[in-house]
């Protein structure tokens, strides 16, 4: 495009110009700053939380569901999602992975994953019961994002339940067809110990963080 060319189209028409380079300037923006979260490694973090996110809104759903506590915090490790549902207790862990997959043993690092998912639960476990709260605690792995499996059901892998969840939904209710087994009552002693934990360990962290 001439300089005389570019001269005319600013004399003319001033605003659509401005709008054009706004345009460019915040595509190029947005490319760079895509491309400083790619060399800095926190991309795919921030992708983990969000979707993260989205599972603990469809927990809210479950059938049954009395409360869900998120993000609770171990010395080593997180639990993204404590679920209490008349079905019971159940740790969850989100993990997400991407690429077409339409079988469960094609997901990457599969036992790593349920390994996970099952230290969660254990942890859960523990945890509630030093507090007074016995309960037995189901470990979950929630699969979600576009690598999900194709899979219509939730699977069990040994005590591990293992659930799709592909664009944010779930392709049944979660939890649907389980018996009862937890009392509302239980559940919310169960949810107040896990927030006033939940609490405690934020300000530990937060005092040990300077």
């Amino acid at each position: 495009m001439s300089a005389a060319l570019v001269a005319a189209l600013v004399r003319h028409w001033p605003l659509l110009v401005g709008v054009v380079v706004g345009a460019y300037l915040g595509a190029i923006t947005v490319l760079l700053l895509v491309l400083l979260a790619i060399a800095d490694g926190s991309l795919l973090p921030r992708l983990g939380r969000a979707l993260e996110d989205e599972v603990g809104i469809e927990l809210h759903t479950a059938p049954g569901g009395f409360a869900v506590v998120s993000g609770v915090s171990f010395a080593h490790r997180d639990v993204d999602h404590v679920l209490l549902a008349r079905a019971g207790c159940f740790a969850v862990e989100v993990k997400a992975t991407f690429g077409r997959r339409r079988r469960l043993d094609e997901v990457p690092e599969l036992p790593s994953k349920l390994a996970q998912a099952r230290d969660g639960a254990r942890q859960i476990e523990r945890l509630l019961a030093s507090r007074g709260v016995p309960l037995q605690v189901t470990p979950v792995l929630i699969l979600t994002g576009s690598g999900a499996p194709e899979m219509t059901l939730a699977e069990r892998r040994d005590d591990v339940v293992v659930i799709p969840l592909r664009n944010g939904h779930a392709r049944r209710p979660l939890l649907a067809g389980l018996e009862p087994t937890l009392d509302q009552a239980t559940a919310q002693v169960a949810a107040s110990e896990l927030l006033a934990y939940r609490s405690q360990r934020t300000d530990y962290e937060l005092a040990h963080s300077h």
